[in-house]
């Protein structure tokens, strides 16, 4: 399909239908921020992958999201005291369990690199959660984000508002996400007409501290200076049915099935986007 909005270069337009993200594949129905769940969001509708990043002993940026290994994999110990090969030996799968009572332990799946997420997708928009306190991160995602030339085709954020400021600097042509202090300036300052933002959207949850972060008053707010609005994480159908229906620009979900089957989206099975190694 046709990516509604080029955060980077385009100016702000209500999408035709909300963006489907896949959260980090699915954290919920497949060993999460692995091919198997990558290759299972694009067949079932998804757009964009959404995925988490840290960096390896040997500063590889990993996509995973956890600090430690112990939940999703058969190893031990923070990420960052591994070597991306010792990493890329792992069971990513070891430890998962679907809904169905499926267990993935043994199925092959595997952490990967960024680049090699990058190779294996070459036309998927992803989006890059970078989980790591330190600012090298930032410059290690950007430096690998140049490498591939996905300048244009990546959306990039941060919990750290120290590490998503490095990251603008060193990579000032990617789009980014609003930082927490940033999200919450535009709210209660949604009054003022200030530009220059250096944000391009807003990932966001519904609600926040008690703050209704979906209402459509926010949302008409965020569109009039130029900034669109991705939810997570959200994976009941009627959550789905209000946002759409407010215009929202992307909604990040472990659904992506039940939300393009919401939004009628039909896969294609002979879609390259998912095509890969």
């Amino acid at each position: 399909m046709t990516f509604p909005q080029d955060y980077a270069r385009s100016t702000v337009a209500v999408p035709v239908r909300p963006v489907i993200y896949a959260h980090r594949g699915s954290s919920l129905l497949r060993p999460e921020n692995t091919a198997i769940a990558f290759d299972w969001a694009l067949a079932v509708g998804a757009d964009v992958l959404e995925t988490d990043v840290r960096l390896s002993r040997d500063d590889r940026v990993m996509v995973v999201h956890d600090e430690r290994l112990e939940r999703t994999t058969d190893g031990r110990g923070a990420v960052r005291g591994h070597t991306a090969r010792a990493l890329g030996r792992l069971d990513a799968g070891y430890r998962f369990e679907a809904p169905d009572g499926r267990r993935w332990c043994g199925a092959g799946a595997r952490l990967m690199p960024l680049e090699a997420l990058f190779e294996r997708y070459p036309a998927v928009r992803i989006n890059i959660d970078i989980k790591d306190r330190d600012p090298q991160a930032a410059e290690r995602v950007a430096a690998t984000i140049a490498r591939a030339g996905r300048e244009e085709v990546v959306t990039v954020g941060s919990f750290h508002a120290g590490v998503l400021a490095r990251f603008r600097q060193v990579a000032p042509g990617v789009a980014t996400a609003a930082s927490r202090g940033e999200v919450v300036a535009l709210y209660f300052g949604r009054g003022r007409a200030t530009t220059g933002r250096p944000y391009r959207f807003l990932q966001i949850p519904v609600r926040y501290a008690g703050l209704p972060l979906a209402t459509p008053a926010f949302i008409r707010c965020a569109h009039a200076r130029d900034v669109q609005c991705v939810y997570w994480t959200v994976n009941d159908e009627p959550t789905m049915r209000t946002l759409v229906g407010r215009g929202v620009a992307g909604i990040v979900t472990d659904r992506p099935d039940r939300l393009a089957g919401l939004l009628s989206v039909t896969p294609d099975p002979a879609d390259p986007r998912g095509a890969g190694p």
